[in-house]
C-alpha cells in the first residue's frame, strides 16, 4: 500500500475514533450512571459539554494547523483524546468525567479539522487528491452508523465500560505513533498565525450557539416555532444577499450577495450534518425505550444506513453533472425530509420494520455530506475544508439540540400513572415524534437553502484553482485562508 493510501486509512481511523467515542460513550450511559450514581439531567451535561466543545472550536482548531502544521494539531488531539479516555476508564467522580467529556470535545475538534487539510498536503492536486476527499468525507459520513453495532458487541463481551475506555485510549496511542512515519506535514506560514485571533474570538459565540441548541431542545419548542425559526433562517441571508446584488449598498450586504453559494453551500452541510446525528442519537434511543431491542440489536437495525449513505455517495454527483447542484441537493434534502416524516407518523412503533425504510431515505439524502468535491467543481467557493468544519459544526449543534429534546421527552413522562410497561412504550412512542418533526424542519430549511443560494448549472468538469477563492475574497468563507465554517 502507498504512503498516499496509507494516510487517506490512518486519517480515515482517527476520525472513525472519534465517532467511536461518542457512540461507545452513549452507549455506557447506564453502566456510567449506576458506577458514578448520576441523574438523567448529570449525564445529560456530559453530553453537553462534548457537543459544545466539538461544535465551539472547529474555526481555532483549523487556524492553529494552519499557523503551526496541521500534523501537530492532530497529534496533540491524539494526546487528549487517550487522556480523557483513562480518565473516563479510572475515575468514579461526577466532576472527572465532566471534565474528560469536556477534554474529549476538544481532542475530537482538533482531530477533525485538520484531516482534510493533511489529506491535501499528501495528495497533489487532480484526480487522486479529489478521490481521497470523496472517500475521507464518506467514511466520516457512514462511521456513525457503522460504529453503533461494533461499539454494543464490545460492550457485551468486556461487560463494562471502563474496558471500552481503555480500548479507546489505546487504539489514540497506537495512531499516535503511526501519524509521524506516515503523514507529511501540511505548509505552514506567518501570515496564517495573524489570523489566531480572529479565529479565537470565534470560539465563544460558536459555543454559546452550541449551548443555545441545547437550551432551545431543553425547552420542548413547537413544531411550529421550529419551522418558523428554520425558515427565517433560511430567507434572512438569501434577502440580505438580494439587497446587496448592485453593489452599491453597505459592503457587508454585497459581500453576502457575491459569496452566497459559498455560505449556502456550508449551512446545507452544516443542516444536514445536524439532521444525521440527531436521528442516529435518537433511533438508538427510541428503537431500546420503545421498540424493546438490546443494544447489540439497534447496531444490527442502524447498519443499513451505511449502505444509504454510500449510495447516495456513488449517485448524487452523477446527477449534479446533469441537473446541477442546487437542484440534486434539494432532491436529496427532501428525501431526508420525507425519512423524518415517516418516523414521525403517528402510531409509529420502532421496530425494526418501522425503522428501516425512513432509516434509508434519511441516509440516502445525507449523502451530500460525502461530496466535497463536487461542492467544489460547482463554483459555488465552497472549499473542502471549511464544508469538513461546517460538518463539524453541524454534528456539534444537532447533538445539542436532540439531546435537549429528547431529555425533554424522557424527563416529562409521569414516574407513575401507567398500569402496565406497554401503556408506557406506547405513551413514550407518541411523544418521540417532537425529535422527527425538528429533523424534518431542519431538513427543509437545507433544501431551501439549497434552492436560493447554490448554482444551477452542471458541475465542471475540472476543479477549480485551490489557490484562487471563486469569487470569495481572501480570509472569508469561501476563500482558502478561511478556518471557518
Amino acid at each position: 500500500m502507498s504512503r498516499r493510501r496509507l494516510a487517506v486509512v490512518l486519517l480515515g481511523a482517527a476520525q472513525v475514533l472519534v465517532v467511536f467515542d461518542t457512540t461507545a460513550f452513549a452507549m455506557a450511559l447506564p453502566w456510567i450512571s449506576a458506577r458514578s450514581h448520576m441523574s438523567i439531567d448529570g449525564l445529560t451535561w456530559l453530553i453537553t459539554m462534548y457537543s459544545v466543545c466539538f461544535a465551539a472550536l472547529p474555526v481555532l482548531a483549523v487556524a492553529l494547523g494552519e499557523a503551526f502544521g496541521q500534523r501537530r494539531v492532530l497529534m496533540g488531539g491524539l494526546v487528549l483524546s487517550s487522556a480523557a479516555a483513562a480518565a473516563s476508564a479510572v475515575s468514579q467522580d461526577a466532576d472527572v468525567l465532566l471534565t474528560s467529556r469536556a477534554v474529549q470535545g476538544v481532542a475530537a475538534a482538533a482531530i477533525t479539522a485538520g484531516a482534510v487539510a493533511l489529506i491535501e498536503s499528501t495528495h497533489p492536486e487532480g484526480r487522486g487528491r479529489d478521490r481521497a476527499l470523496s472517500v475521507h468525507f464518506v467514511v466520516v459520513a457512514a462511521a456513525g452508523p457503522a460504529v453503533v453495532l461494533p461499539s454494543t458487541m464490545l460492550l457485551n463481551t468486556v461487560e463494562s465500560g471502563a474496558a471500552v475506555f481503555w480500548a479507546q485510549a489505546v487504539v489514540g496511542v497506537l495512531l499516535l505513533l503511526l501519524v509521524p512515519v506516515t503523514l507529511t506535514e501540511s505548509a505552514t506560514g506567518p501570515e496564517a498565525r495573524s489570523r489566531l485571533g480572529r479565529a479565537a474570538a470565534a470560539v465563544l459565540p460558536l459555543g454559546l450557539l452550541a449551548w443555545f441548541a441545547d437550551w432551545l431542545g431543553d425547552h420542548s419548542v413547537s413544531p411550529t416555532t421550529i419551522i418558523a425559526v428554520a425558515a427565517g433562517g433560511a430567507l434572512t441571508p438569501s434577502s440580505l444577499s438580494w439587497l446587496g446584488r448592485r453593489g452599491q449598498e453597505p459592503s457587508l450586504l454585497t459581500r453576502l450577495y457575491r459569496e452566497r453559494a459559498a455560505l449556502g453551500a456550508y449551512t446545507v452541510v452544516a443542516l444536514l450534518a445536524a439532521c444525521l446525528t440527531g436521528a442516529g442519537f435518537v433511533l438508538t434511543l427510541a428503537l431500546q425505550m420503545v421498540g424493546g431491542l438490546s443494544p447489540e440489536s439497534v447496531g444490527w437495525a442502524l447498519l443499513p444506513a451505511v449502505a444509504g449513505l454510500v449510495l447516495g455517495w456513488l449517485t448524487l454527483p452523477l446527477l449534479a453533472a446533469r441537473v446541477g447542484l442546487a437542484g440534486t441537493v434539494a432532491m436529496a434534502c427532501g428525501v431526508a425530509a420525507a425519512g423524518f416524516v415517516l418516523l414521525s407518523r403517528e402510531g409509529t412503533g420502532y421496530h425494526l420494520a418501522d425503522v428501516l425504510p425512513p432509516l434509508l431515505l434519511i441516509a440516502y439524502g445525507c449523502g451530500v455530506l460525502a461530496l466535497p468535491v463536487s461542492f467544489a467543481r460547482s463554483g459555488s467557493g465552497a472549499l473542502p475544508r471549511a464544508l469538513n468544519s461546517s460538518r463539524q459544526l453541524g454534528a456539534g449543534l444537532g447533538a445539542s439540540l436532540f439531546s435537549g429534546v429528547v431529555t425533554v421527552v424522557v424527563v416529562g413522562m409521569p414516574s407513575s400513572g401507567f398500569h402496565s410497561r406497554k401503556e408506557y412504550d406506547a405513551a413514550l412512542a407518541a411523544r418521540f415524534p417532537e425529535c422527527f418533526e425538528l429533523g424534518i424542519a431542519l431538513a427543509l430549511t437545507a433544501a431551501a437553502v439549497a434552492l436560493l443560494t447554490l448554482p444551477w448549472q452542471g458541475l465542471r468538469t475540472t476543479a477549480p484553482d485551490p489557490g484562487a477563492s471563486a469569487g470569495a475574497p481572501a480570509g472569508t468563507a469561501g476563500s482558502p485562508g478561511s478556518s471557518g465554517p
